[in-house]
């Protein structure tokens, strides 16, 4: 069944409280419960590594990154990027250039770090930011969260007037297992999505449907917020937004549990 209106929703943030941990590879320092975008400066993007935390933690500790993810055969995506970065500019720095200075240990301090304090999480994501033109990676992640308390009754109460999708920049492993949950089908996932990707695919949805939402709470949201007919902003996460996303944004909730609430006040 197709309706006339179309939700979509980020999952970071938006469906799911995150948990990051952070650290600077010049100075050792972690960084807790960090927002992961905010470290993504001109000429960066934030890599995810497509691998579980089992298999990270049984690799050699001293192994460089080059190595890990040659000898693993780990695929990589771009999950947000202030550029036109592609993956194959990532590769070649790992791969041709190869930054020495980042090792498994350094990927195992911040997996540690983030199950010491997250128990039982949803899903979680392993990482890097690497900068292109310099040929570094200043920073490795890992993030885990658990669905936000009103998010799956939410997502049920708008699943009969909307036709729902997750567009996230984590990966289709996860996203996967949060749709399955939420009832969400697997065809309206769009995993590893860039701001432009996000974008696209409101502009694509508005041709095939008379209404489209976005809720987001970042901002990478901020491109698809503009395009949709209603960008509906979240601050459950954390409230301290960008000005520009703010302003954006058609609607700002506190909750995403005010969210059917929301669109049944649209009258969409």
């Amino acid at each position: 069944m197709t309706h006339h209106r179309a939700i979509v929703f980020d999952s970071s943030g938006t469906l799911v409280r995150m948990y990051r941990v952070a650290k600077n590879i010049g100075t050792g320092e972690e960084l807790h419960n960090i927002a992961s975008l905010r470290l993504v400066g001109e000429s960066q993007a934030l890599v995810a590594i497509d691998i579980s935390p089992g298999m990270l933690l049984g690799c050699p500790p001293d192994q460089s990154l080059q190595h890990f993810l040659v000898e693993n055969d780990i695929n990589i995506n771009i999950g947000c990027t202030s550029e036109n970065i592609t993956t194959d500019d990532v590769r070649h720095i790992i791969l041709d250039a190869g930054p020495g200075d980042v090792h498994v240990s350094d990927l195992k301090e911040v997996v540690l770090a983030v199950q010491k304090k997250c128990k039982n999480t949803f899903y979680s994501g392993t990482g890097f930011i690497i900068d292109v033109p310099a040929g570094t990676i200043p920073y490795v992640i890992c993030t885990a969260g658990k669905l936000f308390s009103g998010a799956e009754d939410a997502v049920a109460q708008l699943t009969d007037c909307a036709d729902l999708y997750i567009a996230s920049g984590d990966s289709m492993k996860n996203l996967s297992t949060l749709a399955r949950h939420l009832c969400i089908p697997q065809e309206n996932v769009v995993p590893v999505a860039t701001p432009v990707m996000k974008e696209r695919l409101i502009m694509n949805l508005k041709n095939t449907h008379e209404h489209v939402v976005m809720v987001g709470d970042e901002i990478n949201d901020l491109r698809a917020i503009r395009a949709a007919d209603v960008g509906v902003l979240t601050m459950q996460q954390r409230r301290d937004k960008s000005q520009k996303l703010c302003e954006s944004a058609d609607m700002i909730i506190d909750d995403i549990s005010e969210l059917p609430h929301v669109i049944k006040e649209l009258k969409l």
